[in-house]
């Protein structure tokens, strides 16, 4: 007899464990199979986070997990350098090329000028926007 329980709140234990038979089933399908996080970020005088990024990088690609700078630091560049630095972390990692998804309200254009090309969206999301899904070859 099984049970199938529905958790709206579920306990990080059985979440943990999900993710931890996952990566299993997928090491012992893909030799050397792993995810390398980092983060890096523009401080301020004080210490805070002006901007930032972190990624994982996996299977020869960089994942941008987020890019963020402060309101009033936009336009000065630091997204772009911040896009910069990931990119080149990932290729002294070995990595073919980035991927992330973007959301219309967040300038995916800023991504257009790097290069990054749409290989997917969803529309409606959240009733009135798209979720855009980016990638960029690197050479």
């Amino acid at each position: 007899h099984m049970n199938i329980v529905f958790d709206n709140n579920p306990n990080q234990e059985d979440v943990k464990f999900l993710e931890q038979k996952l990566m299993q089933h997928n090491c012992a399908q893909i030799e050397n199979y792993s995810y390398d996080n980092f983060i890096i970020k523009i401080l301020d005088d004080s210490e805070s986070i002006v901007a930032g990024i972190n990624g994982q990088i996996g299977g020869g690609w960089l994942y941008i997990e987020s890019l963020w700078v402060q309101t009033n630091a936009r336009g000065k560049g630091y997204g772009g350098r911040l896009l910069k630095m990931a990119e080149d972390t990932a290729l002294e990692n070995n990595c073919v090329g980035v991927y992330l998804f973007t959301y219309s309200f967040q300038n995916p254009e800023f991504y257009k000028k790097y290069g990054y090309s749409v290989f997917g969206a969803i529309d409606n999301f959240c009733t009135k926007h798209f979720k855009y899904y980016l990638k960029k070859k690197l050479v």
